[in-house]
């Protein structure tokens, strides 16, 4: 019969052998097809990405982290009270001397300038200009529409056209050449990415916007999938603005 101190002395060894097991170092060739498997991701997200192809870009996302970010937005529409539009009696009130036809002519610029109190939705999702047209969304199309509006060349193509500029006259904008640098594994769930691209050519040591930036990955499913950041198509902090005007003689 075994006494209890050889039991516990068992014990012992029995959680110090499983300890050794699950901290053991993963096996080179195991290591290297977690962190390929997680490049492929990646790399099929940036190809998607740079054909613009938004919808089977979505499918890399971590969609169930993305739904509590667009149901958050969704409630924070559907909260919002839009205030009510401002009359030509609003503005003569504001200032006694101001003539009637001078009051129209702002309220018509106003109105022409697409006055809107959600115009910030379509800079959160491409195409969506009001309440209406976010409240439509599935999941899917809406991180379809968030990862188009976070790309420069739909910002570029935005802004030219509310200059009133053909399309066809816009200069060439390609997709920046995105690489990836590193990749580091933690366990079995989770991964990151290391990347960069040529938008803004090599690092510069006085810019401290532009230079390497990280992706998370998680597995879901069996399948990695990428944690959805506002820094996975551009740089933290930084936005794209047009510097160029089309020729007046081809405005409409």
């Amino acid at each position: 019969m075994i006494g209890r101190s050889a039991l516990r002395a068992l014990g012992l060894l029995n959680s110090l052998f499983a300890m050794a097991v699950f901290s053991a170092p993963r096996p080179a060739n195991a290591q290297q097809a977690v962190e390929r498997s997680a490049r492929a991701t990646v790399d099929s997200f940036f190809a998607f990405a740079a054909r613009e192809r938004w919808d089977s870009a979505a499918t890399m996302l971590d969609l169930v982290r993305f739904e509590a970010f667009f149901k958050g937005v969704v409630r924070n529409a559907r909260s919002a009270i839009p205030p009510r539009p401002v009359t030509v009696e609003d503005l003569m009130a504001q200032d006694s001397t101001m003539p009637r036809v001078v009051a129209e002519w702002q309220i018509a610029r106003m109105k022409s300038d697409g006055s809107n109190p959600f115009f910030y939705l379509s800079y959160e999702f491409s195409g969506v200009a009001n309440q209406h047209d976010l409240f439509a969304l599935t999941i899917s199309t809406a991180a379809a529409r968030w990862l188009e509006a976070q790309d420069g060349r739909t910002t570029m193509r935005e802004a030219w056209r509310k200059q009133g500029c053909p399309l066809a006259d816009l200069p060439d904008f390609p997709a920046p050449k995105r690489t990836v640098v590193a990749i580091a594994v933690t366990g079995d769930s989770i991964a990151y990415v290391v990347h960069t691209d040529d938008r803004f050519g090599q690092a510069d040591p006085e810019n401290l916007f532009f230079g390497e930036r990280v992706m998370r990955l998680h597995r879901v499913d069996g399948r990695w999938r990428i944690e959805p950041r506002r820094t996975l198509l551009q740089a933290e902090n930084v936005g794209f603005s047009v510097g160029f005007d089309c020729p007046k003689a081809k405005r409409p």
